[in-house]
C-alpha cells in the first residue's frame, strides 16, 4: 500500500463542516478552559471530545515531539485503551515511523486506510489489533511560525479513506490545536515568570519593572488569541457562503442535466427511427420542436448557474479584500439574504426591506455583509424562541452632517423577545455570550463593532429591552 500525503492550504474551507456545530461546541469548551487558566491536557482533552462527537468510531490522540527530536510521545487520548497508549510511547519520527511518525517527519498529513497491510504499521500491528484499530489519519502540528509542536491523530475501528470534508476537518483541528499549545506553552512561561519576580519583589524593588513589562507581555499574547479567533470567525461566515451557493447551484444544474438527458434521449430515438426508414416528418418536427425546448431550458439554467456563481464569487472577494468599491445597497442585501437563504428556509422569519432600489454608495460591502450577517444569525439563533415566526427590518436612509458629509444611516431590527439592561451594556465585549452552551464564541458582536469603528469609521448602537425585540443603527460616511 503506497503511503498517501496531502497538503491542504485553503483556509476558507474551514466552515464548511457538515459536524461543524458539535466540533465549535469542542472548541468553546477548550477556549474556555484556555482562557481560564486550565492545563494544557484538560484543554487538548475538551478539544478531542467535541471531536469525536462528530464521529463515533474515531479516536483521537495528541502526541508532542520529545525534546530530542527523534520520538513522540502521547500528551492527552481520552479515549484509547491504556495498552495502545503504552506502544506510543518514544513513537520513532521517521518516514516509516506509523501514521504520526510519518506525519512529523513530512510534516504534511498522513493517511493510512488499512493499518493491517501497511509497511510502517509492522512495529504496531499486533498492538493496534487488540485495540480495534483498523485505519489511522495524523497531522502535524505546527505553530503559525513554522515550529513543530507534534500531531493530532485520529483512529478508526473500520477501514477508511477520507474525503476531501475529513481532510479539511482534521487540518481544521489540527490548527485551533497548534495556536492552542502556542498559547499555553507561552501562559506557562509567563506563569513561571511571575511566580519569580514574586519571591524576588521583596528583596530588590527593581524588579517590580520586570513584572511589568511581563504582564504587558502576557496582555499582548491575549490579544493575539483574540485576533486568531476573529480570523477564524471570519472564515466561518465564508463557509456559511460556500454551503449557500453549493445549495443554490443545484437545482438549475439538476435541471439542465435533466433537460440535456431527455435531449439525448430524443435523438437516439430519431436516429433509430431513421435507420429503420420510419422516420416521418412529423416525427423530425417533433424532434425539433424537443431539442429547441431542452436547448432553451438549458440554456436559462446555465446562466442562472453562472449569475448564482458570479454573485458569491463577489460576496467573498469583499470578505477577503475589505476595499471601498461601488455598490448598489438595496441589490447587495438581496444578496446577503441569497448567501443564508438554506439557514433561513428552516427558520421562515420574515424579512422587510424597505431600502430605495436605486441607492448606490462607495463603502466597504465586504464589512457590511459581514455586519449583515451577524445581527441576523444574532436574531435567528437567539432573539426568538423555537419554532416562532418573527419579523426582521433592514431600512437605510443617507443623512448630511454639518460639514454636509454624507452617511448611511441603516437600521437593523427584530421584534423577538429582546435582552437585558446588562446584555446590551456588554454586547460589544469579546467573549461574552449568554449561548456559551450552545457552541457561542462571544465574538460575533464584537466583531460587529470592530467592522463599523474601524473597517467603516462608522458607529453601530443597539437599544432592547425585554419582550420588546432589538434595533441595532449603524452609521458611516460613504
Amino acid at each position: 500500500m503506497r503511503l498517501k500525503l496531502i497538503d491542504n492550504s485553503a483556509a476558507d474551507k474551514f466552515a464548511k463542516l457538515k459536524n461543524r456545530s458539535v466540533i465549535e461546541q469542542g472548541r468553546a469548551n477548550a477556549l474556555d478552559l484556555l482562557l481560564s487558566g486550565g492545563s494544557l491536557e484538560d484543554v487538548a482533552t475538551a478539544m478531542l471530545e467535541g471531536v469525536e462527537l462528530a464521529d463515533t468510531s474515531m479516536r483521537c490522540a495528541v502526541l508532542l515531539a520529545n525534546d530530542d527530536g527523534l520520538t513522540l510521545t502521547p500528551l492527552v487520548a481520552p479515549s484509547l485503551p491504556a495498552s495502545f497508549i503504552k506502544a506510543l510511547q518514544r513513537h520513532p519520527i521517521s518516514e516509516s515511523g506509523g501514521s504520526c511518525g510519518a506525519a512529523v517527519y513530512h510534516r504534511k498529513a498522513v493517511f493510512v486506510d488499512d493499518v493491517y497491510s501497511h509497511p510502517n504499521w509492522e512495529a504496531l500491528r499486533a498492538d493496534a489489533r487488540k485495540a480495534g484499530i483498523h485505519s489511522a489519519w495524523s497531522h502535524p502540528l505546527v505553530s503559525p511560525d513554522g515550529k513543530l509542536y507534534g500531531t493530532l491523530a485520529a483512529y478508526f475501528t473500520h477501514a477508511k479513506a477520507p474525503t476531501s470534508e475529513d481532510t479539511d476537518a482534521l487540518e481544521y483541528e489540527a490548527k485551533i490545536l497548534s495556536i492552542i499549545i502556542e498559547r499555553a506553552e507561552n501562559i506557562a512561561a509567563l506563569k513561571q515568570a511571575n511566580a519569580d519576580l514574586e519571591q524576588k519583589v521583596s528583596e530588590r524593588t527593581r524588579d517590580l519593572s520586570q513584572s511589568n513589562a511581563l504582564l504587558s507581555k502576557a496582555l499582548d499574547q491575549r490579544n493575539e488569541v483574540r485576533l486568531q479567533l476573529l480570523e477564524m470567525e471570519n472564515m466561518a461566515a465564508l463557509g456559511t457562503m460556500m454551503s449557500s451557493l453549493t445549495h443554490e447551484i443545484n437545482t438549475p444544474i439538476g435541471v439542465a442535466i435533466t433537460a440535456s438527458t431527455y435531449l439525448k434521449a430524443m435523438q437516439q430515438k430519431s436516429e433509430t427511427l431513421f435507420k429503420k426508414n420510419g422516420l416521418r416528418r412529423s416525427d423530425l418536427e417533433a424532434f425539433y420542436q424537443e431539442c429547441a425546448e431542452a436547448s432553451d431550458i438549458i440554456e436559462r439554467n446555465l446562466n442562472r448557474t453562472s449569475q448564482l456563481i458570479r454573485t458569491f464569487k463577489q460576496l467573498s472577494t469583499d470578505q477577503h479584500s475589505q476595499q471601498a468599491r461601488p455598490v448598489n445597497l438595496c441589490g447587495y442585501i438581496d444578496e446577503v439574504l441569497l448567501s443564508l437563504k438554506p439557514r433561513l428556509k428552516r427558520i421562515g422569519h420574515v424579512f422587510c426591506i424597505d431600502v430605495n432600489a436605486n441607492l448606490e454608495i462607495q463603502s466597504n460591502p465586504g464589512a457590511l455583509s459581514q455586519i449583515l450577517i451577524n445581527l441576523i444569525m444574532n436574531s435567528t439563533n437567539h432573539g426568538f424562541e423555537p419554532g416562532e415566526r418573527g419579523q426582521i427590518t433592514i431600512r437605510a436612509r443617507v443623512e448630511n452632517d454639518a460639514q454636509t458629509q454624507q452617511h448611511l444611516v441603516l437600521e437593523y431590527s427584530d421584534n423577538g423577545k429582546g435582552m437585558t439592561e446588562h446584555t446590551v451594556a456588554n454586547i460589544y465585549k469579546p467573549f461574552f455570550t449568554n449561548a456559551r452552551h450552545n457552541g457561542g464564541t462571544g465574538l460575533g458582536m464584537h466583531i460587529c463593532y470592530n467592522l463599523a469603528v474601524e473597517a467603516l469609521q462608522g458607529s453601530i448602537d443597539c437599544v432592547s429591552s425585554l419582550g420588546k425585540g432589538t434595533k441595532f443603527t449603524l452609521r458611516f460616511p460613504i
